[in-house]
């Protein structure tokens, strides 16, 4: 159960979902949606194979489900974090330290995109304008590569792929069972990736711009986005630890 609430919170990530705006953006989507996907999942699987099994090497799990202590830490700090974003302390923090860099190196460049605005292409996300010139060259270029490091970049584990490995380790199963559930947990992390490029091949036009309003509404309410997934992995494991004590 752990295991697949994780992944589905994964894989509604602002960040997969910008990717995909990003690659779809490009002269040759459907290539370069093939690279992020077949890279970022192999990444993903192999990492977290590699955790895994790591972690069952030095006796962490061992069958007996991680430490209520841990779980309890761990869904407080998630709590923290809803609480912190959905009251606004987050961003009002943040935009104190970007009106700090602001004043301190002069007024900012690049473009600013409205909530109408979908960012098409790379160069237009907020981010791409802190790179240096020649990373910036590089990225715009059409070459497939730049889909593969889209892919690494969704193929590392966060914090709900950490989580679904605690899981697997607690439940100390066996090895044909533990990587049948980081198969299940990528599949259905990866479901936006594959499920976009499956309707691309069918309706390019339709595909964008369904993504485009995907952006568009997790961009625009990215808050209650944060505070749902960090409220919802906070709640349970917090219940997830308390029933251990």
């Amino acid at each position: 159960m752990t295991v697949v609430l994780m992944a589905v919170i994964a894989w509604i990530d602002p960040m997969r979902i910008a990717a995909i705006v990003v690659i779809l953006s490009r002269r040759q989507p459907v290539r370069h949606l093939v690279g992020c996907l077949v890279v970022g999942f192999g990444v993903s699987l192999i990492t977290g194979a590699v955790i895994l099994f790591v972690l069952e090497g030095v006796g962490v799990g061992s069958g007996s489900g991680i430490p209520a202590e841990i779980e309890i830490a761990v869904a407080v700090l998630a709590l923290l974090v809803a609480a912190l974003v959905g009251s606004g302390i987050a961003e009002r923090v943040r935009a104190k330290r970007r009106a700090r860099r602001s004043t301190v190196g002069g007024a900012e460049t690049g473009t600013t995109t409205t909530t109408a605005e979908v960012p098409r292409g790379i160069e237009q996300l907020a981010a791409f304008q802190k790179l240096p010139g020649p990373i910036q060259r590089a990225l715009k270029s059409e070459s497939v590569w730049v889909a593969w490091i889209a892919g690494v970049a969704i193929g590392m584990p966060s914090a709900y792929y950490l989580a679904a490995i605690a899981a697997i380790l607690g439940a100390g199963a066996g090895v044909a069972s533990s990587v049948a559930a980081l198969l299940v947990f990528n599949i259905i992390a990866f479901v936006l990736t594959e499920g976009f490029l499956v309707r691309f091949l069918v309706a390019p036009d339709a595909t964008r711009e369904h993504v485009d309003r995907l952006y568009l509404w997790t961009r625009n309410h990215h808050r209650l986005v944060v505070t749902i997934l960090a409220g919802v992995v906070g709640v349970y494991l917090l219940i997830l630890g308390i029933g251990k004590l």
